[in-house]
């Protein structure tokens, strides 16, 4: 997986949350988009539908299954919850390389 493939993965997630009026329609895509903490559009449920929608188009692109772990995120710091766009993608292309 590329760095394009990572990125395109998460803006289709996002789109379809869009889509759903999950969270904003006038949100903006980036790399330095947060997902998670202070200015993310995602409210609770909304990163966890996210996520879950993530781990199914990883596990289906690398024909595995995969899950997340937000803690294995190198750049990700439980206690100052904050992820963006780029780390996120950053971690699947780890995670489908791995597989």
């Amino acid at each position: 997986m590329t760095e394009n493939d990572a990125l395109k993965m998460i803006e289709m997630s996002l789109d379809k949350l869009k889509a759903y009026k999950m969270i904003p329609e006038d949100t903006v895509f980036s790399k330095s988009l947060p997902l998670l903490g202070p200015g993310s559009p995602l409210d609770s449920i909304g990163f966890v539908t996210f996520m879950t929608d993530i781990e199914e188009r990883i596990s289906t692109e690398t024909d595995k299954e995969i899950y997340l772990v937000l803690n294995e995120i190198s750049d990700f710091n439980v206690n100052q919850s904050h992820l963006l766009v780029e780390q996120l993608a950053r971690y699947l292309i780890k995670v489908s390389e791995e597989t």
